[in-house]
């Protein structure tokens, strides 16, 4: 047997070993949550809940293995037979059993991203929607309207009020849109990443045999990261936990997560999942994990600070047992430059005493990083990025300088191809035929050559008249950027 109480903290031990019923478990960052998880497995299994009757929701399949591997090296149990995965991978399995009623006797395929994109294309195609309008979203964006309204449980037009105010003369057509990709699946068997929630919780709901045998068979259920959330994940716990009403008790849920670091709103995760856990589930323990692991005092005093600010949360107080630490900087610059230059001051004054992959620079988006990427380049430090496009390499700016590149020299054949096939109707043949032409060095067989592709056109002559003009790079990029918007706009509606 395992000693807990030796290998665990006090509130992770109340954690782990707690018996029946719902749990709470708030726990702050670097506050050994993971660590806490994994024993709470091999503890139930210690106690003879039998490891194929536990289920694990994670948000990543990578977490869930982590956690499995973890415990099941602590344990002589076999882990190896509890349910981990994703609620997504859940669903699957379980309709996989259960198919929806709709379907009759057909089977189902679940949708990729390319197939999600490839069939509302079609359906946009047969409603000719945005046939001739540059300024109609793009597939890509529509679909990311489509499945955020889904998971925020917002009609369409409500998500582009908040979000894109610039396509709400288009809620119309895109909520028809969205109607004839509901009904294109449904005639194809087809399923989306959304379907699979909304589908599962229908399930729980009208088919009472399956939904007893789910909760005969999972009968301790653990959900990782439980701020994150959304709506329809957080009504799925409470469905396998057991049927709602009034006086029905609620089953074994061991919920982990933290109000404060609740960030994914944006894709439909909503806080008030983990701040109503103790009305959703009548009873329930309340257990914070407050020491922190990973940082450092005066850190945590500030992170403190903050928490202390909070109109709703479960309040907790962030320590540690690490002595030191240098004093949080707060700088507030004047705009994204000044920040950028101050930035690459500070790393300057590091590597001079640190060596370069030991300093680190976070963001809250990977865009936020492009003027701080111009500035180490300009001052010669190189860097690695982790996640999201560089600056030079996000599609917009690339088109851009590749008509900068054909004022420098109008045979560069990447350049030319890119500017080409930003035009309706020309692809990697024609691009040829057009670049054989420009070598020949003959503007007028070449505007001839153009004269199917007038747009096309319109740029080869801005780009000759530039080239005759002596400017400054600021000027000429000016001058582009002017020239280029009305394709930004219309390509890159987000």
């Amino acid at each position: 047997m395992i000693d807990y109480a030796h290998a665990l903290n006090s509130a992770q031990y109340e954690a782990a070993t707690c018996g029946d019923g719902p749990v709470l478990v708030v726990a702050g960052a670097g506050s050994g949550k993971t660590r806490t998880i994994t024993y709470r497995l091999s503890w139930l299994a210690d106690h003879g809940v039998p490891p194929e009757s536990m289920l694990l929701l994670t948000f990543t399949r990578k977490a869930a293995q982590e956690m499995l591997q973890r415990a099941a090296a602590l344990s002589d149990h076999a882990l190896s037979l509890v349910q981990g995965g994703t609620f997504h991978s859940f669903a699957f399995g379980v309709l996989r059993r259960y198919r929806p009623d709709w379907l009759e006797d057909r089977p189902f395929t679940v949708m990729d991203s390319a197939d999600i994109n490839a069939a509302v294309k079609a359906c946009k195609d047969d409603l000719r929607l945005g046939k001739g309008d540059r300024s109609f979203p793009r597939t890509q964006a529509i679909v990311g309207f489509l499945s955020k309204a889904r998971n925020k449980e917002m009609r369409l037009d409500e998500v582009l009020q908040r979000e894109a105010f610039h396509l709400l003369p288009y809620a119309e057509p895109l909520m028809q849109l969205g109607e004839a990709y509901d009904a294109y699946r449904k005639e194809k068997g087809l399923l989306d990443y959304d379907d699979l929630l909304f589908e599962l919780e229908h399930l729980l709901r009208t088919n009472e045999r399956a939904a007893e045998n789910l909760r005969r068979r999972y009968t301790h259920i653990l959900v990782d990261e439980y701020q994150d959330t959304n709506l329809v994940q957080a009504r799925i716990v409470r469905l396998l936990a057991g049927p709602e009403g009034e006086g029905m008790p609620p089953g074994n849920v061991m919920a982990v997560g933290d109000e404060a670091q609740s960030i994914y709103a944006f894709r439909g995760a909503n806080v008030r999942n983990i701040l109503d856990f103790p009305k959703l589930f009548p009873g329930a323990r309340i257990i914070r994990l407050e020491e922190n692991y990973r940082s450092t005092k005066p850190i945590l005093d500030v992170a403190n600070n903050l928490l202390e600010n909070a109109t709703e949360s479960f309040r907790k107080k962030l320590f540690t047992r690490k002595e030191g630490g240098a004093p949080v900087r707060l700088v507030t610059p004047l705009s994204d430059m000044s920040q950028a230059k101050l930035v690459v001051r500070r790393i300057e004054d590091l590597l001079t005493r640190h060596l370069p992959h030991e300093i680190a620079v976070l963001f809250r988006a990977g865009f936020h990083s492009y003027h701080l990427e111009m500035a180490l380049n300009q001052a010669g430090i190189a860097f690695r990025k982790y996640g999201g496009l560089r600056y030079t390499e996000a599609a917009h700016v690339k088109d851009v300088m590749a008509y900068a590149r054909l004022l420098l020299n109008p045979l560069d054949m990447p350049a030319f191809s890119r500017v080409a096939e930003l035009h309706e109707g020309i692809g990697p043949k024609t691009v040829l035929k057009l670049y054989n032409v420009a070598q020949s060095a003959d503007g007028p067989a070449l505007d001839k050559a153009c004269a199917r592709f007038p747009s096309f056109r319109e740029d080869l002559r801005f780009i000759a008249e530039m080239r005759a003009r002596p400017l400054h790079p600021v000027t000429a990029l000016e001058l582009i950027v002017d020239h280029y918007r009305p394709m930004l706009e219309s390509r890159y509606p987000e």
